[in-house]
């Protein structure tokens, strides 16, 4: 499949030489959170030069489902890995999902005030961090070393007061806004009303808002029942198309991207 090339826009959305930290955050859920997590990670794993770590922060662990994993059947999960704890030797420790990709899979019953002593800056790559929908301390320190918040949205007009609200919250814990991108998903342009949300999100939010929207798609929604990505599970559909175009968003101050339009 060939991307269109005209439509690649250079952000900041990046930074040179170094692995992102990427929160997934939306305090709605439903929006297509889980999914973003999954194929970005799994795009930049498969066409940067540097591993993805997943991490299942979310205590409903859909991203550990969607990747085959049931989080209450296992012994090591991202409450240890925030606490630094080492990985047991018998393998049931961060998850190998292919080459470059791995999951650190979630935790279902979190205890409160869990410990956070790991050094995200120590990790190797790109962190992509699947948030719950829910803002709260740890969610606040965690995002404050992340280098970008990406939050997925749906273009409905009530959407519009919880990025107002989110922009207040990162304001009061001292994160700049300047690392906020959002990113429609389950965009239809033969939609009125959607056409309508895209056009009053860039005039009050202006480049925070990506130009890249994730159309409605069914593949989207039927690949994490088959543990894959949907650059595995559907290479051809539009969902495949959408993120691949938001991973070059990422990639295109990568040394290794070629910038081939292909995949």
């Amino acid at each position: 499949m060939r991307s269109h090339a005209g439509a690649w826009e250079r952000y900041d959305f990046l930074l040179e030489g170094t692995g992102m930290k990427i929160m997934i955050f939306n305090q709605k859920g439903g929006v297509g959170k889980t999914t973003t997590a999954l194929n970005l990670g799994a795009g930049l794993a498969r066409w940067g030069s540097a591993p993805v770590t997943l991490v299942d922060l979310d205590p409903q662990t859909h991203l550990s489902a969607a990747m085959g994993f049931r989080a209450e059947t296992l012994t090591w999960n991202v409450s240890d890995w925030l606490a630094g704890s080492l990985e047991p030797r018998d393998g049931h420790g961060v998850k190998r999902i292919a080459d470059q990709l791995c999951l650190v899979p979630g935790d279902c019953n979190p205890k409160p005030g869990r410990k956070m002593e790991r050094n995200l800056d120590d990790s190797a790559g790109h962190l992509v961090i699947d948030a719950p929908p829910t803002w709260n301390d740890e969610v606040a320190a965690l995002m404050t070393v992340c280098d970008y918040v990406l939050t997925p949205m749906e273009p409905e007009f009530l959407s519009m007061q919880g990025i107002s609200r989110l922009l207040q919250q990162m304001q009061t814990a001292g994160i700049p806004w300047s690392r906020l991108r959002l990113l429609l998903c389950r965009y239809d342009k033969r939609l009125a009303v959607h056409r309508e949300v895209r056009e009053l999100l860039t005039e009050r939010f202006g480049d925070h808002l990506l130009s890249v929207v994730i159309r409605n798609n069914v593949r989207l929604a039927e690949a994490p029942g088959y543990g894959q990505s949907i650059f595995d599970y559907a290479p051809d559909s539009a969902g495949a198309e959408d993120y691949f175009a938001l991973v070059t968003n990422t990639l295109l101050a990568d040394n290794a991207w070629l910038g081939t339009g292909e995949y």
